[in-house]
């Protein structure tokens, strides 16, 4: 694991898991390898955002709105590319995973509460979380990025 001190979350950016370490803070799992920094999870998130012209919190609350996802809401950072995240439990909950949806090749349960998801490039996470509720935030995430193409959809045909 290579420590990095400025990680951009992009379309490479598989998940990102906020690790209690004395010498960082998140492990980063990107397509190019497995990275470790002192950047939380949520200043992450909060840059990737900023990068694209919004805040984390401006993103949330218009899901939350639009779609009514009032927790574990997922995060559309920039609908244009389709780069979206979802969390695994409360985002307020220390050690909340975070999962980038168009990473995700299979999914499957290991016990109860317990599942392993693999990646299309083939990298397998094990996560304390139950296969319904993965299925749930992939649903979630899916329904997100379906409803900002209808709307540009829309916008085109009234421009048209």
């Amino acid at each position: 694991m290579k420590k990095v001190e400025n990680y951009e979350i992009s379309l490479n950016t598989m998940a990102l898991i906020e690790e209690f370490h004395l010498e960082y803070n998140t492990i980063i799992y990107d397509v190019n390898g497995v990275y470790c920094t002192n950047q939380t999870v949520k200043s992450l998130l909060e840059d990737a955002c900023m990068k694209r012209l919004s805040t984390y919190e401006g993103r949330l609350k218009s899901v939350r709105k639009l779609l009514n996802y009032s927790r574990k809401t997922p995060l559309l950072i920039c609908p244009q590319t389709q780069l979206c995240a979802f969390p695994l439990a409360s985002p307020q909950k220390y050690g909340c995973p975070w999962i980038f949806a168009h990473h995700v090749l299979s999914r499957r349960k290991i016990n109860k509460d317990q599942l392993a998801v693999t990646f299309h490039n083939g990298a397998s996470l094990s996560f304390n979380c139950s296969l319904g509720v993965f299925e749930k935030q992939l649903g979630r995430t899916a329904n997100c990025l379906h409803y900002y193409q209808r709307m540009m959809s829309r916008t085109k045909q009234l421009e048209n």
